[in-house]
């Protein structure tokens, strides 16, 4: 949820590939296989694709007017939904943010029921 399980340098100083250290080992949803080291752009794409809905789903269109969006582009996408999913609870945070889980979380009942009670009102 907020911890941190990777992290990913898009465009290292010294201009090299992007480049990811992994915290967790094992983990199906990983940027790559590797523990630390380069990655390919192939590799960053298929991850993307994990955490973004199908070019071909039926309501695209209106999925990227909600974002602002008027083309299909997964890295857009991904910057405006933070890579979140229904799911799971794995989502990117971008330098500069400080955004927690429970600031982008879909499923707000389910993991934060006590803000739910917030709109029940007491019986006298």
């Amino acid at each position: 949820m907020d911890e941190v399980i990777a992290h990913v340098d898009l465009k290292p100083q010294d201009g090299n590939s992007p480049y990811v250290l992994n915290y967790i080992e094992g983990f199906n949803k990983q940027f790559s296989p590797k523990n630390e080291g380069f990655i390919t752009q192939k590799e960053i794409g298929k991850w993307l694709s994990w955490r973004t809905f199908p070019e071909t789903r039926a309501n695209r269109d209106e999925l990227l007017k909600s974002l602002g969006l008027n083309s299909y582009n997964r890295w857009a996408i991904v910057r405006k939904t933070h890579g979140v999913m229904a799911d799971d609870e794995i989502w990117l945070r971008f330098k500069g943010e400080s955004l927690t889980h429970r600031d982008v979380c879909l499923r707000k009942y389910l993991y934060y029921p006590e803000e739910n009670n917030q709109f029940h009102s007491e019986t006298p």
